[in-house]
């Protein structure tokens, strides 16, 4: 047994040499990470491709590239040194490093002449010493028709299209002949012009072949049908396409089309007393013309013009009389500026309803908004923030507040000019404008001719307070009290009200109006 001063001693002993045994680890093993790091950073050599040999011709379109490198590397090949287009990649033997890569097959279409570029790493290091190798493919014996597309062509004289083995003759037949051939050297595409007589029947096969190396290329067929064969119009014969006879044009402004003689002068005149011209065309060497006459708004709407002209030194054959119809002239539709006429600024209305009176065009619809009057200003902001932006308004879509009595119902300004609707509301101070548009039966806006909605306002801005039946009105003021209520409305969380116009008025319209309307009255105190 040890005496306490002994094992004091052997324990000391002990945790010094377990002290001294750490560093000496970690010597060995950053000299270790040292030496593996160095290893890794050296570039790797080697890389030796066997197949294909240079400048060789592979047995298949499907080639395979083999070789040896470092053991474990990673091989990759592509099309050439950018990396762009890789085609095969495998790890070399981590014995021998030998290895075998199946290349993408190349298409039947691909040149003969192909080249890659084959590399490679190991670890974090590439190939000091990557191969470019060339080599060829065999011939593929194939042909194919780009154009024309099955079915109808638009003349029978065309080009016929498409590839074909490199170094072949490509010959078009049809119609029982030979159409033309074409011998494609170190191409592999083809244009062969063809022509079909006016004899040749419309429904057609196209068969293309090839001659490569002393034999046949399998053919390949395309069936078509030829334009059939129209006699030519009289040498001196006018034709016009618009107007149609009878048609009402779609703008006073009329353009007449059609084909006449190449060379030839197109005259459109007025049908009337003097027979005046209208306009006329000078054709130069096409068989088209379009002539543009602009009719006024006081020319009547059943118009005719005859059409003439003349080439080489003589006129038409013919001539051709047209009746049409001009648009009628449509006056623009103007909706008054609405005016309420109550509640009256500054007016105080006991109960729960009010009843907006006012008036506007007959037979437009009215649209009126309310809102608390606190809170203008924040919602003229917040619009003006909104248009800013150039996004819709973040403002809170009106809520329903008391039950809507008929949601569907409109505002419609009577025959006498006048208008009144009656709403439930709460207690509160309110500011209101009006305004008008004109709707159809289904409550859609009518536009004008320039595709705009008809509408008008806002109206005068009215100021007035809703206070409850049991409220004290104030000194200086004369209550009135509400009528029974008569149409539906919508409020918003801060008790603003549109009423109207269904969803062509939201409280963001609201401040729009608003807006509008302070500007005017700022525009008045400046002057």
């Amino acid at each position: 047994m040890y005496t306490d001063q002994e094992s004091t001693h052997v324990t000391t002993k002990f945790s010094w040499r377990r002290a001294l045994a750490v560093p000496a680890a970690l010597s060995l093993a950053l000299g270790g990470v040292l030496l593996t790091s160095t290893a890794a950073s050296a570039a790797v050599g080697n890389l030796v491709v066997t197949a294909p040999a240079v400048n060789s011709t592979t047995d298949s379109r499907t080639v395979t590239v083999t070789g040896t490198a470092a053991a474990g590397a990673n091989i990759r090949v592509f099309t050439d040194a950018s990396g762009t287009t890789e085609l095969g990649r495998t790890v070399t033997n981590r014995q021998s490093g030998a290895f075998s890569v199946q290349l993408t097959p190349y298409a039947v279409t691909a040149p003969t002449a192909q080249s890659i570029y084959v590399t490679g790493d190991i670890g974090f290091s590439g190939f000091e010493d990557p191969v470019t190798r060339a080599f060829n493919l065999p011939i593929a014996k194939y042909i194919t028709i780009d154009t024309p597309a099955a079915g109808p062509v638009d003349s029978r004289t065309f080009n016929v299209t498409g590839t074909a083995t490199q170094g072949s003759t490509v010959i078009v037949s049809g119609a029982g002949r030979e159409l033309g051939r074409q011998n494609l050297g170190n191409a592999n595409t083809y244009s062969i012009p063809v022509t079909f007589t006016d004899a040749d029947a419309v429904a057609q096969t196209l068969s293309v072949n090839g001659i490569v190396g002393g034999s046949g290329i399998d053919p390949v067929t395309r069936d078509i049908t030829l334009p059939a064969v129209v006699a030519p119009a009289p040498a001196k014969t006018l034709v016009l396409d618009a107007p149609a006879q009878g048609t009402t044009t779609d703008s006073r402004t009329v353009t007449f089309t059609g084909t006449a003689p190449a060379g030839s002068t197109v005259i459109v005149n007025a049908d009337d007393a003097d027979g005046a011209e209208l306009g006329r065309a000078n054709l130069g060497n096409g068989t088209t013309f379009s002539i543009e006459v602009a009719y006024t708004e006081d020319d009547d709407v059943a118009q005719t013009v005859f059409v003439s002209g003349f080439v080489g030194g003589s006129g038409f054959d013919n001539t051709v009389t047209r009746d049409f119809e001009l648009p009628a002239v449509v006056e623009p539709i103007v909706l008054d500026v609405p005016v309420i006429t109550a509640p009256v600024n500054g007016e105080v209305v006991v109960g729960d309803r009010v009843t907006f009176q006012g008036t506007g065009t007959p037979g437009s619809d009215i649209g009126v908004i309310a809102v608390p009057t606190a809170e203008l200003e924040q919602l003229e902001a917040r619009i003006a923030a909104a248009q800013a932006a150039e996004q819709p308004s973040t403002l809170a879509q009106p809520n329903p507040q008391p039950e809507a009595v008929d949601p569907a119902e409109r505002v419609i300004v009577g025959e006498d000019g006048t208008w009144s609707v009656t709403v439930a509301t709460v207690p509160g101070d309110y500011t209101a404008v009006a305004i008008s548009a004109l709707l159809d039966e289904d409550g859609q806006p009518v536009l004008d001719a320039n595709g705009d909605a008809i509408v008008a306002g806002p109206s005068n801005e009215v100021e007035f307070s809703v206070v409850a039946a049991t409220a004290v009105v104030p000194a200086g003021t004369t209550p009135v009290a509400a009528t029974p209520a008569g149409l539906a409305y919508t409020g918003s969380d801060n008790q603003g009200l549109a009423l109207g116009l269904g969803a062509a008025l939201t409280l963001a319209g609201a401040g729009l109006a608003f807006a509008a309307r302070r500007r005017a009255k700022l525009a008045s105190i400046a002057e």
